[in-house]
């Protein structure tokens, strides 16, 4: 999957809490995204396959990353990334559906991609470190930042929430996390965290963190709020950060 021109706009309406249509697929060769959405200085992928691979190089001009495309009846389509390293290595990568945007770490030696599955629930950062070795290696970095969500907004203590659904929640957390930036070091990234803007989370709906997460293990260096994102990370943003209403707690009044 990858997302038209219309994302953006159906985003802002996602922040609303209107449900938007599904990304259409890289087969359908939509006109590539010019801007990012999540990350200001990344740069989105082209993944139009349109008679020739785009490339995005490294701050080090050495390293590269390349769009994969291979023929599907006859048409020319997305198929992954290939990462070209400095000393010659070549790595072949999946592209997870829906990614959107690409920001390398300022040593070169990692980056990572923003996506979504839909317009207002799913977004998802990947980060990928180049080894000695040659080879790629993606890092699941959001799982404590994930869990620390349904701590500070407890899924089941949400006004209006539904049971089921928020149960679910509080077992296998999903909130949208988009990467900002990196660190200086590279050592770290700067995750965008937010509870969906759907009614289905209730009182807890748009809720926002911002963390620092260490690169690979995913530990919470830093946990901002709100306000503390706009302010430090607001720069970095490819739209303006809003600061919601404070959650609302209390009794459940649907049984979904």
């Amino acid at each position: 999957m990858r997302f038209t021109n219309s994302f953006p706009l159906c985003l802002w309406f996602g922040l609303l809490g209107v449900s938007c249509p599904r990304p259409m697929s890289a087969q359908g060769r939509a006109t590539p995204p010019e801007k990012p959405i999540w990350a200001k200085n990344a740069i989105a992928l082209d993944l139009s396959c349109g008679g020739r691979r785009s490339v995005i190089h490294a701050p080090d001009h050495l390293t590269s990353v390349w769009t994969l495309c291979q023929e599907v009846d006859g048409d020319s389509v997305a198929s992954g990334l290939e990462v070209v390293t400095a000393n010659g290595y070549r790595h072949e990568l999946p592209l997870r559906a829906g990614a959107n945007e690409l920001l390398w770490a300022p040593n070169s030696k990692s980056f990572f991609v923003n996506g979504g599955e839909s317009g207002y629930a799913g977004f998802f950062i990947d980060v990928y470190q180049l080894m000695d070795s040659g080879r790629v290696v993606m890092r699941a970095v959001t799982n404590a930042a994930q869990k620390d969500m349904v701590s500070s907004f407890p899924p089941c203590k949400a006004w209006n929430r539904g049971e089921v659904e928020c149960a679910r929640v509080s077992r296998d957390p999903e909130y949208n996390m988009s990467g900002l930036g990196w660190s200086a070091s590279s050592s770290s990234v700067y995750v965008f965290a937010e509870v969906p803007c759907s009614s289905s989370y209730g009182g807890i709906m748009c809720q926002v963190h911002g963390y620092e997460l260490s690169v690979p293990d995913g530990r919470i260096l830093r946990r901002l709020s709100a306000q503390e994102t706009k302010k430090e990370w607001g720069a970095l943003a490819a739209w303006k950060i809003s600061v919601p209403e404070p959650p609302e707690y209390g009794p459940a009044h649907a049984t979904w």
